[in-house]
């Protein structure tokens, strides 16, 4: 009767964790998504007016990851240092603020500037935020819950693509041209909202009010039976952490499957508007939408499958191969018709890993440096997306689309393949019943 008590505290304590906090994370990750891969839309209008060429743009899409690599690290102790409330309530102010200033951009160089800004704010925050919620959410849980957390990239896509190209064609106020206003629109609610995370965010489960003393109790004593046998505390230093190789082969595996994700942000919308003759800015829009609408539905069901199956490896891994398969698809099909369906697999596969991956470290990595370890794997994706946007501005100048997505294909190819090859322990199943079921 106590089991099955316990198991009833810990179903009530998910729940109301998930009440509280998934959805704020959530609104947070799709303005955050949103005000990083704006300027590939602005880039419709933007690069005309200030004439900038593809090789500039590959570089103002890849010198955002110069900064956001470097301030990876120091942003993540600092939120260890200051709390998830103070530290991201603050970067989410400062790097609205920077994206609602690019209204005001004259110059390539202006442009460049405040992307260099936009990294050095946006770094800590999905480090952060996946190492907050590893702080509220035992490990079976994980896949779930980052994935649903995830899942802000294919809502806003799905919102801010169509929106996005209504707005770059119709929003000309006050004669400033539709990127400008892209801009202002869509980085004011982002201040607004770093606000409202000092009021909001709870660094620890026992600060939460919305809890109570039982339900503290659980989960505090589920989160410390994860780290038995494990070292606690800030026992670990930098240097033990960078120096285990099972983070640096996840490190890689993140750094080629993103750098491919990351270009594929700035380069698709171009890429789909030589789809047809005759298509305009809203259109690009609304065709991007269709690929993020469909992961809406594919990201928490495979996550959710993932944690029914307490496996990891091959839930990652998947949908790795597929994204390739779709950026093949999406380069070499000449039908409107099968490239809408490479769209399609393009959006189930390069957003359905999230959940099962980001829920390996924790599992394969001790918690004393977590916070750390999260950020260097984050970093090395900024890496990976650095040299990829710089890379293919040159490969677009010498074999177009074409070879931009077939590059794509071979990063994602190589993130399945190393991911595979590792050994990865499953989650008991008994486990995963004794709180979802």
């Amino acid at each position: 009767m106590e089991r099955q008590t316990d198991v009833q505290i810990g179903r009530d304590t998910l729940k109301t964790i998930g009440r509280h906090i998934i959805p704020f994370a959530f609104i947070l990750y799709f303005f955050n998504y949103m005000d990083r891969v704006n300027i590939g839309f602005a880039a419709l209008q933007m690069n005309v007016d200030l004439g900038i060429s593809s090789v500039q743009f590959g570089q103002l899409a890849s010198v955002f990851f110069i900064s956001y690599l470097v301030c990876q690290i120091p942003s993540n102790m600092m939120i260890q240092k200051l709390g998830a409330r103070r530290w991201i309530g603050f970067i989410l102010i400062a790097w609205g603020g920077v994206t609602t200033l690019l209204f005001f951009a004259q110059s390539f160089e202006h442009l460049l500037a405040a992307r260099l800004l936009l990294g050095v704010f946006e770094a800590g925050f999905f480090p952060g935020m996946i190492y907050y919620l590893a702080c509220w959410f035992p490990a079976k849980e994980r896949a779930r819950v980052t994935a649903l957390f995830m899942m802000a990239i294919a809502v806003s896509s799905v919102v801010a693509a169509p929106m996005s190209g209504w707005i770059i064609q119709h929003a000309n106020f006050f004669d400033h041209a539709g990127w400008r206003w892209l801009f202002a629109i869509e980085g004011i609610p982002t201040v607004l909202l770093g606000v409202l995370t000092f009021y909001v965010l709870y660094d620890r489960p026992q600060d939460a009010p919305w809890l109570t003393d039982k339900q503290k109790s659980w989960l505090v004593a589920e989160l410390n039976t994860e780290t038995q046998g494990q070292p606690a505390g800030n026992s670990m230093t930098f240097w033990q952490i960078i120096r285990n190789p099972i983070l640096w082969r996840l490190s890689f595996v993140y750094m080629f499957v993103q750098a491919a994700s990351q270009a594929s942000n700035y380069w698709l919308p171009g890429q789909v508007k030589g789809f047809a003759p005759g298509l305009t800015d809203t259109h690009v829009g609304l065709i991007m939408a269709v690929p993020f609408l469909c992961a809406m539905f594919a990201m928490p069901l495979w996550g959710a499958h993932s944690d029914k199956q307490g496996e990891r490896k091959f839930h990652a891994a998947l949908p790795m191969l597929l994204a390739g398969a779709a950026f093949l698809v999406i380069a070499t099909a000449d039908s409107m018709s099968i490239r809408m369906f490479g769209m399609v697999l393009f959006g189930v596969g390069i957003l359905s890993y999230y959940g099962p991956f980001w829920a390996i470290p924790s599992m394969l990595l001790s918690p004393a440096g977590l916070a750390i370890s999260i950020a260097v794997i984050n970093s090395c994706s900024s890496l990976g997306g650095f040299f990829a946007n710089l890379g293919l501005g040159y490969v677009a100048k010498s074999y177009g689309s074409y070879g931009v997505f077939v590059v794509e294909a071979i990063l994602c190819v190589i993130s399945s393949v190393l991911l595979i090859t590792m050994r990865i322990p499953r989650v008991k199943a008994k486990e995963v019943k004794a709180v979802t079921a």
